[in-house]
């Protein structure tokens, strides 16, 4: 016998439909700092080139959010109870001519290591299995993601020291972690950011099936691989270009324009997909028409530039 679902209580649809509604706009302008240790450089350009829905933000997922900003206040005040000096609290980071994008979540002078030192902190919180991996292995190699996020930081802030600071959400016990700034590995892990977002068309994928458990949780998987149209605008447009001007710039090489985020999100009737983000293969092009022949997966020619896109 099928079980009855559990009747939702009126008051808590109301405060989930209430959270719901207010969707700010998540996606972010370029590459997040957050983004800089993804071992993928496909999965980076695709998501830089906005080229999958957006992350739709449930109630849920936005409480977690907020858990985590909630989260951070209180390890920043632990250390401000300890006489530590916190300052600079989401001061923001720029790289890759603007489009490498974070905050830091403060800094702090009087570290009882080092008291003269400025360190960069950064905040994290976690379940009790990840909290005793970290506790046992250290950031760098429990949190590849995290320690490239601090090398940035360090390295735009010009400072050499970070407090990592580590709270387990199931019995609050702490892990704090100072890391040293690598300045090599810092600039090339912004070099390889910048070569990516300069690069026209994407590159090649990190799994080499479908199947591949290091693409189970992506969220660019669907386009990457074909199964479904990415979005058109203009950042899946042969015509843009990222200007690597410091401010995160956008160009239209078909208007011969800057473009704003609001055009870009727009797009126009000129617009023409990147090749490879077709589903199918090149056929042919036509300048005079600005059209791109296509034949899809199915067999059935398509006209970029003419013809809509297939259901």
């Amino acid at each position: 016998m099928t079980p009855i679902p559990r009747i939702t209580p009126s008051t808590l649809r109301a405060i989930q439909d209430a959270i719901e509604a207010d969707q700010d706009d998540w996606e972010s302008v370029g590459v997040p700092a957050g983004e800089i240790g993804v071992e993928c450089d496909r999965a980076i350009w695709l998501a830089f080139r906005r080229a999958s829905v957006p992350e739709v933000i449930t109630w849920r997922k936005r409480r977690i959010f907020e858990r985590g900003d909630i989260e951070e206040v209180r390890l920043l005040d632990l250390l401000q109870i300890a006489g530590i000096e916190v300052s600079e609290r989401q001061a923001r980071v720029r790289g890759a001519g603007g489009h490498l994008r974070g905050k830091i979540d403060a800094q702090a002078l009087g570290i009882k290591e080092a008291p003269a030192t400025i360190h960069v902190v950064e905040c994290k919180s976690s379940k009790a299995s990840d909290f005793r991996i970290m506790v046992r292995d250290g950031v760098k190699k429990a949190n590849p993601k995290h320690y490239a996020t601090m090398q940035f930081y360090m390295l735009k802030r010009g400072l050499d020291r970070c407090q990592y600071m580590m709270s387990n959400k199931d019995d609050e016990d702490l892990h704090l972690e100072r890391v040293y700034l690598d300045v090599e590995f810092a600039l090339r892990a912004e070099a390889r950011i910048e070569r990516i977002i300069n690069m026209p068309e994407p590159p090649s994928r990190l799994c080499t099936k479908r199947d591949d458990f290091r693409g189970t949780f992506c969220r660019q998987a669907a386009v990457c691989w074909g199964e479904i149209w990415p979005r058109v605008h203009c950042r899946t447009c042969l015509f843009s270009t990222p200007l690597m001007d410091g401010n995160a710039g956008w160009d239209c090489s078909r208007h011969n324009k800057p473009l704003s985020l609001a055009e870009q999100d727009a797009g126009c009737p000129a617009m023409l997909f990147v090749p490879a983000l077709v589903p199918g293969e090149q056929m042919d092009a036509s300048e005079e028409d600005e059209t791109v022949t296509y034949t899809l997966k199915d067999g059935s020619q398509w006209v970029d530039g003419r013809d809509a896109i297939p259901a």
